[in-house]
């Protein structure tokens, strides 16, 4: 009798949640067609228009990396060289499918909600939906997120791919870590380090998800075109030569300082050594982020990932108002996006003062191992 009465109940509180997730899953499908409609306002930048017109180029096969193929392709319309590697045709080819307009509101579209997707992974499970709106607006009111969506660039999808990295590390689910971290090549210049660290933490079926992964990529890539390495390099050949002069790293801030990169050296020799004492991905990446040769301010929403998952809203509201103090500087200065490594150096300086004691117990062992050693070599000659 008892088990029968509560039967109503039941069923009454699962329609209650089926109705919820009905009523959540059209707010959610609403609001992605509305962004839809909104990005229809904005002008496809001229980045944008490199991704674009590469996937046309290679539908059409030609090649994505030859500037006048894509001018061709784009005239009357201004772009930029196609400076990336081609296993991001993924992303590119289904563009190119599309008008130019068209697949500008898609992409816009896509890096909104992975944004907000980002932001969730990050942090949104600890934070109440209050809580977590204003989380959103102030990552939204960050200097670097909005030169992101203003450019059209693929930032968005490099936080998304770098949140799934944090959280399958987190949550010793490797096999999506792995994964994400192959695909995150996309932006090899911001993964390097990551890489070369974050490989030694996925056990086995995170190799694994890694190797497949990256096989897949490569296999689509020389499957479309078979020359691409040779040719990207011929492309991004150019970066090599203004390396260090407008990029917010070290080789912008040794630029700045001194006209001369030897101090960046110097730099990248010291920040090299925190990494040996703190090996967390936060961590590393951020360290990650001072050593590229090139980049630019609007891959610094990768900041997010230590600022949400790690330090709250300290960092975050501190990264947010150091944004705009430095976009005020540079355009009263008339700087270059050099000195956006400020915000860099604030996540930096804040994870060693936050991991302080981690790095000074790694630190001990070091200094323990050492003189071990030492004692072992005097041994024999006693």
């Amino acid at each position: 009798m008892t088990a029968m009465a509560s039967e109503p109940g039941g069923a009454t509180e699962e329609g209650r949640c089926v109705t919820r997730t009905l009523a959540s899953a059209v707010v959610i499908a609403v609001s992605i067609a509305c962004l839809f409609g909104l990005n229809s306002f904005f002008e496809p930048h001229f980045d944008f228009n490199s991704f674009w017109g590469a996937g046309r180029a290679l539908l059409e096969g030609q090649n994505p990396y030859d500037y006048e193929v894509i001018q061709d392709i784009l005239e009357p319309r201004a772009t930029a060289n196609f400076n990336y590697p081609l296993f991001i045709a993924a992303l590119v080819v289904p563009l190119g499918l599309f008008d130019l307009e068209t697949a500008k509101n898609l992409w816009l579209t896509l890096s909104e909600v992975l944004f907000v997707v980002s932001i969730y992974l990050l942090s949104g499970r600890r934070l109440r939906p209050r809580e977590f709106m204003l989380t959103a607006l102030a990552c939204a009111a960050y200097v670097p997120t909005l030169v992101a969506f203003f450019d059209q660039q693929t930032s968005m999808v490099s936080l998304f791919l770098l949140s799934l990295v944090h959280v399958g590390l987190t949550r010793r689910r490797y096999a999506l870590a792995g994964t994400a971290l192959a695909m995150s090549l996309i932006k090899p210049q911001t993964m390097a380090l990551v890489l070369l660290v974050t490989i030694f933490h996925l056990r086995r079926r995170g190799l694994v998800a890694f190797g497949v992964t990256l096989g897949a990529m490569l296999v689509v890539a020389f499957g479309l075109m078979p020359d691409w390495p040779i040719h990207w390099w011929a492309s991004a050949g150019w970066i090599t030569q203004e390396a260090g002069r407008a990029v917010p790293t070290i080789w912008g801030l040794s630029w700045y300082l001194f006209s001369q990169y030897w101090p960046g050296v110097v730099l990248l020799l010291g920040l090299l050594v925190t990494v040996l004492l703190n090996t967390e991905f936060s961590f590393v990446l951020v360290v990650g982020l001072l050593l590229p040769v090139y980049m630019k301010p609007y891959d610094l929403v990768l900041l997010f990932i230590p600022a949400l998952s790690r330090a709250g809203w300290k960092l975050l509201l501190s990264l947010v108002l150091a944004s705009y103090l430095l976009l005020f500087y540079a355009v009263l200065s008339g700087r270059g996006g050099d000195i956006f490594i400020g915000l860099t150096g604030i996540a930096f300086g804040y994870l060693v003062y936050q991991d302080r004691s981690r790095m000074a117990e790694s630190l001990r062992r070091y200094r323990s191992f050492l003189r071990r050693g030492g004692s072992l070599q005097e041994t024999p000659g006693a």
